[in-house]
């Protein structure tokens, strides 16, 4: 009974462990102007880093981010 239960635990240690990931795409936003936004995404997951520049009207960029929340808000 012992060893079911220390498998058991070993097996929710090791899958809790396996879920958390690794947060490795940072975005700074800046402002250019008053309706232009500069995004910049650095990715370092992998062997290189991977920069990546754009703009985007403000107006494009607050639906963008709408958008996403509302994906994650019903994925949960």
């Amino acid at each position: 009974m012992r060893k079911i239960i220390l498998v058991l635990l070993l097996l929710v240690a090791f899958n809790t462990n396996a879920q958390q990931r690794k947060n490795c795409v940072t975005t700074v936003v800046e402002k250019v102007s008053d309706y232009k936004v500069k995004v910049i995404r650095k990715n370092t997951c992998g062997n290189t880093t991977v920069i990546k520049i754009q703009t985007y009207l403000k107006k494009d960029w607050e639906a963008l981010q709408k958008k996403r929340k509302l994906r994650k808000r019903r994925t949960k």
